[in-house]
C-alpha cells in the first residue's frame, strides 16, 4: 500500500469526529485556526444509545458557536414525547414521580444564556458534523482511521488509512478525542487512574414498533422503572420512530449482560406486557470513574472520554468533553496566534482535572441512588394503601434526585479558581453543590449572566477573544486596550446599560476569558495593564500576594 505524505504542516489535527472532537474543531475555527478532523466512521454514521442530554452549560457553548437552535431542529425525538424523567411501576401501571417541572427546556433561564436540550446522540452528532462540514475553515475527513502517531519537539506526525490508501500528515498539535479506549493514549503509554468497574450495565438499542401507543402512563422521553422486580431498568426514546435505548444499570449479578433473551425478559416484565421488539445493538457496558494523570503528552492533548470516564448518572459524560473543547480550543488558538504564553496550555489539564474530579465524585453518589434504592414492596398495587405509598416514595425521589437532574451547581458553579492564568482578588467562590447554583464573579468562576432584553444575552455581546466588561459608567480604557494590542491579545470592551450589573459582578471592571470565565476583576483599572495581561495569557506567573502585587492601580 502506497503512503502519501502531505507537504503542508497543519496547525491542529483532531482525531475523533464525535461531539468532543468536532466541538474542539469548531472552537479552533472560531479563533481563526484551520483544523483537520480525522474520523473513522463514514458521514452519517452515528453511535446510538450514548448521551441523551446537552446540558445547560454545553448549550451555552453551542449558542456561542451558533448551533443551539440547529440542535433543536435536529432532535429526532418529536413533540409526541414529553421532555421529562418519570419513575413508573410499568408503562401500563402507575406514575411514582414525574420530574417535568424541575427541567427548564422551554423557559428562559435568568442566569443562563440558553436552555438544556434533551436530544439523543444521533441529533447531537448530526448537528455538530453539519456545522463542521459547512465551515470552510474545518477539513473533516470521514472514513479515516488513525494507525500511528509520532511526535518530536516541533510537530506531530499522524498516519491514517482511508479507502484510497495510507497517508501521513504533520501538525503543530494533535487533539486525541478518540474515545474511551483511545488508541493514541495507549500508544503513548498513559493509563487512566481511579475506580474501574464502578458498576456493570446491560444496555441495548432496540426497535419497538407501536410501543408508544401502549404507554398508558403517558409518553416520557426518559422512564425509570421502580417495582418489585428491582431491575434498575430505564427506557429512553431515541426518536419518534420507535427506537429506544433501554438499560439495566446496574445489572443484577444473576443476569448475563450479553444475553439478549435475559434482557428482553427484564424489558417485558418491567414494561408490563410483551410487544414486538428487535435488538439493534447492545450488551455489557462497564461503568468506570477514571481520569488521565496528564492531559497532554508533548504536543498531544487528550479530551473527552480519552481523558476521563464517568458514571452516566448525572448526564455529564459528553458534557464534560464539551467543556474540554471550550477550554482547550481557545488556548491552542492563542499559542498558535503568537500571543499565548507557555503557561496557557499547561493550565488546560490543571483547570479541567479539578472540575472533573469533583463531578466524578458527585456522579458516584448519583449511581448509588439508583431505582432499586427507592423501591418498597407494594408500589405496584391498585389499593389506596399503594397509592399513598407511591406518593410518599415519589416525594422522596423528587427530593433526593433533584440535585442530579437539575444539577445547575455542577454545570455552572464549577470554577477555575486558583488557576495559573486567573488573578485572585482575595475572595473565595461559593461553596460547590451539585444542585444549587450561586452566580459569582470571583476570578475563575463562570461570568454571571443577565438578559439585556427579551432575546439578547449578555454573553451574546462578549467578544470572540477577551472582553473587558465595564459594569458601571463610562471609563477610559485606552491604556488597557493598548496594552492588549501590544501583546496581540484579541480584546473587546463592553459597557452594557444594565441596572444591577455592578452589584452582580462585585466590581466595576471584569476581564472575561473567551470561554466566559472571569480572569480578573477590580474597581479600578491598572496604570499598566501589561503585568495583568501577561498572567492571563500564560506568559507570567501569578504574584503570590494576589492581584494587588500584580498591578499598580489608579482610579479612572
Amino acid at each position: 500500500m502506497s503512503n502519501s505524505i502531505e507537504a503542508a504542516t497543519h496547525p491542529v489535527v483532531v482525531v475523533g469526529g464525535g461531539p468532543v472532537g468536532v466541538s474542539t474543531a469548531i472552537e479552533l475555527a472560531r479563533h481563526g485556526v484551520r483544523p483537520v478532523i480525522l474520523e473513522q466512521r463514514r458521514r452519517g454514521e452515528h453511535y446510538p444509545a450514548r448521551t441523551n442530554l446537552t446540558n445547560l452549560r454545553s448549550m451555552e457553548h453551542f449558542r456561542r458557536w451558533g448551533i443551539s437552535d440547529l440542535l433543536r431542529e435536529n432532535d429526532p425525538v418529536g413533540d409526541d414525547f414529553v421532555r421529562s424523567i418519570t419513575y413508573v411501576t410499568a408503562l401500563n401501571g402507575h406514575i411514582v414521580a414525574d420530574l417535568t417541572k424541575i427541567f427548564a427546556f422551554e423557559d428562559q433561564i435568568p442566569f443562563a444564556s440558553d436552555r438544556p436540550e434533551f436530544a439523543p446522540n444521533a441529533g447531537i452528532e448530526e448537528t455538530l458534523q453539519q456545522a463542521a462540514s459547512a465551515n470552510e475553515s474545518i477539513d473533516i475527513r470521514f472514513g479515516s482511521e488513525v494507525t500511528h502517531v509520532q511526535q518530536n519537539s516541533d510537530s506531530v506526525h499522524v498516519t491514517y488509512r482511508d479507502a484510497i490508501g495510507e497517508h501521513t500528515l504533520a501538525a503543530q498539535y494533535l487533539v486525541a478525542a478518540d474515545g474511551s479506549r483511545s488508541p493514541i493514549r495507549h500508544e503513548l503509554g498513559i493509563r487512566m487512574e481511579g475506580i474501574p468497574d464502578l458498576v456493570q450495565a446491560s444496555i441495548w438499542h432496540i426497535h419497538a414498533p407501536g410501543l408508544k401507543e401502549r404507554m398508558t402512563v403517558g409518553r416520557s422521553s426518559f422512564f425509570f422503572f421502580i417495582n418489585e422486580f428491582r431491575d434498575n431498568m430505564m427506557l429512553i426514546a431515541q426518536d419518534s420512530d420507535d427506537h429506544y435505548m433501554f438499560g439495566l444499570l446496574p445489572v443484577s449479578p444473576d443476569v448475563d449482560p450479553e444475553d439478549w433473551n435475559a434482557a428482553r425478559a427484564a424489558l417485558f416484565r418491567n414494561v408490563g406486557f410483551e410487544f414486538d421488539v428487535e435488538p439493534l445493538a447492545g450488551g455489557r457496558v462497564r461503568v468506570h470513574s477514571l481520569l488521565t494523570p496528564k492531559f497532554n503528552e508533548g504536543r498531544v492533548f487528550f479530551a473527552g472520554d480519552a481523558a476521563h470516564l464517568i458514571s452516566p448518572m448525572g448526564g455529564f459524560g459528553m458534557n464534560l468533553g464539551i467543556g474540554d473543547a471550550a477550554d482547550l480550543g481557545w488556548k491552542l488558538a492563542a499559542v498558535l496566534g503568537g500571543w499565548g504564553g507557555p503557561a496557557l496550555l499547561e493550565s488546560y489539564g490543571a483547570e479541567r482535572s479539578s472540575v472533573i474530579t469533583w463531578i466524578q465524585e458527585a456522579c458516584i453518589g448519583n449511581t448509588q441512588r439508583n431505582a432499586e434504592s427507592f423501591t418498597t414492596d407494594g408500589l405496584s398495587g391498585n389499593t389506596p394503601e399503594s397509592a399513598a405509598l407511591r406518593e410518599q416514595v415519589g416525594h422522596h425521589i423528587a427530593t433526593v434526585k433533584v440535585e442530579e437532574f437539575k444539577s445547575f451547581g455542577a454545570q455552572l458553579g464549577t470554577n477555575y479558581h486558583g488557576s495559573a492564568i486567573v488573578i485572585p482578588d482575595g475572595t473565595e467562590p461559593p461553596l460547590l453543590t451539585q444542585g444549587d447554583y450561586t452566580p459569582s464573579a470571583v476570578p475563575g468562576c463562570r461570568a454571571p449572566h443577565v438578559w439585556l432584553d427579551d432575546s439578547t444575552s449578555l454573553y451574546d455581546r462578549f467578544g470572540v477573544g477577551y472582553t473587558l466588561l465595564v459594569t458601571e459608567g463610562g471609563a477610559d480604557t485606552g491604556r488597557f486596550v493598548a496594552a492588549a494590542r501590544e501583546r496581540r491579545i484579541p480584546l473587546d470592551v463592553l459597557t452594557p446599560d444594565h441596572q444591577g450589573l455592578r452589584e452582580l459582578y462585585g466590581a466595576r471592571f471584569a476581564l472575561i476569558r473567551p470561554d466566559q470565565h472571569v480572569a480578573w476583576r477590580a474597581d479600578v483599572l491598572p496604570v499598566d495593564a501589561g503585568p495583568l495581561l501577561d498572567v492571563v495569557r500564560g506568559a507570567a506567573a501569578v504574584p503570590s500576594s494576589g492581584s494587588e502585587a500584580a498591578v499598580e492601580s489608579a482610579a479612572v
